[in-house]
């Protein structure tokens, strides 16, 4: 059984990268997507993830604000922001509001995908 991810970033372009990237690895699936913090807490709503891929800075409602009302309501879903930002003042808001971690984007992909399955084993056992 595949462990399912939702993917939420404004960028389009992001987002169809990270579905190539997910879709290539076994056992993950992505289960839905939204471009923004609204549209991501409607959207974990319908499709249940295993796991959150959050951006930061997003229209409507930020990553930080969406990942405040998802850990309220799913709490044992982890969280993780990936975004272009990273400073120890977003590391700290980041923790406070129940995310994971923080992954930058000009990190390898590799980075992501081996965080991804940590949190996962971490949420199933």
């Amino acid at each position: 059984m595949s462990s399912r991810i939702l993917i939420v970033d404004d960028s389009p372009l992001v987002r169809k990268l990270l579905r190539k990237c997910f879709d290539s690895e076994p056992g993950l699936e992505i289960c839905g997507e939204a471009g923004d913090g609204k549209e991501a807490i409607e959207k974990a709503k319908e499709c249940h993830p295993d796991l959150i891929l959050l951006d930061l800075s997003m229209p409507v409602m930020n990553g930080l604000e969406a990942a405040k009302v998802l850990n309220e309501s799913m709490p044992s879903v982890p969280l993780i922001m990936f975004t272009n930002y990273n400073t120890t003042n977003l590391a700290e808001e980041a923790v406070a509001v129940g995310i994971s971690k923080v992954i930058v984007k000009t990190d390898p992909l590799g980075d992501l995908i081996t965080c991804v399955r940590s949190l996962l084993v971490r949420h199933v056992a």
